[in-house]
């Protein structure tokens, strides 16, 4: 083979492999998408889940999944109920 034609395979599968890893990242992979509630009844929560930001999202999300038919809703963390449960989580895994 000609030092061309392995320049120019060499070229096209740097730019493919590229283009993958862009690809890769366009959008966000939040769970939470828009809709978050301010509070929820503390008597109707069953589990609570945290997400902190990483590289697949880079906001904080909080999850509720409730008791009642096991629905799942998304708890804004910047609400007054959303900064306590953090404190509370964080405190007892510390």
């Amino acid at each position: 083979m000609s030092p061309k034609v392995l320049v120019i395979l060499l070229a096209i599968l740097l730019s493919s492999t590229a283009a993958h890893g862009f690809l890769m990242f366009r959008g966000s992979r939040c769970l939470c998408r828009s809709s978050t509630v301010q509070s929820v009844n503390p008597a109707n929560i069953k589990k609570v889940s945290i997400f902190f930001p990483s590289g697949s999202c880079d906001k904080k999300e909080i999850i509720i999944t409730l008791k009642s038919g096991l629905a799942q809703t998304c708890l804004n963390p910047e609400s007054k109920q959303g900064k306590l449960i953090l404190k509370k989580i964080i405190k007892k895994n510390s």
